[in-house]
């Protein structure tokens, strides 16, 4: 099963990633991400057999962590420098509380054999996949695209298998693990 873990967002955050989407389109010729499917990723694990999923389960059950508090930014496209391939909503992270959970996670997940995570982490929604290759005027316009500062707090992660199929990706939930009371 192919496997990740993320924080769901809540509606009106999702909401407002879809009005983000609705002004992008003008710009980028993108694959867009249905609004139920958009959430932040803190760690993809791949494929994991059905013999590993205790084992990430248990990891993940150990983690304690306090609420975290994000808000949403601007338009981020990924990787940072030539033909783009992820667009998204950058998310704020002033007190570095998801930061750390990320980092907490990647080091569990490590502990029960999967590769530690090599690249920097920016919180962030994807929103869009680019397919074909874009001009440079394209990075430029996303990031100057205005997105409205919500604020909001999330309390718990869930690790999620990502099932692919011809209308795309059905995410299910497989557990689900809260913070600190």
């Amino acid at each position: 099963m192919r496997l990740f873990v993320a924080m769901e967002l809540p509606e009106d955050i999702r909401r407002l990633m879809a009005r983000v989407q609705d002004t992008l389109r003008g710009v980028i010729d993108a694959k867009w991400v249905q609004a139920e499917q958009m959430h932040l990723t803190l760690k993809f694990l791949g494929e994991t057999t059905d013999e590993e999923l205790p084992e990430v389960v248990e990891a993940l059950k150990g983690i304690r962590f306090e609420a975290v508090e994000l808000w949403t930014e601007g338009v981020v496209c990924f990787p940072p420098h030539g033909a783009i391939r992820i667009v998204a909503a950058e998310l704020g992270d002033g007190e570095g509380k998801c930061a750390r959970l990320t980092a907490e996670i990647d080091r569990a997940c490590h502990e029960v054999g999967f590769k530690l995570e090599g690249r920097k982490w920016t919180p962030h929604v994807t929103v869009g996949r680019v397919k074909s290759r874009v001009a440079g005027s394209a990075r430029a316009a996303a990031s100057a695209i205005a997105v409205e500062r919500r604020e909001f707090v999330v309390d718990e992660f869930a690790l999620i298998e990502s099932r692919l199929d011809r209308s795309g990706p059905e995410h299910l939930k497989v557990a689900h693990f809260g913070g600190v009371e």
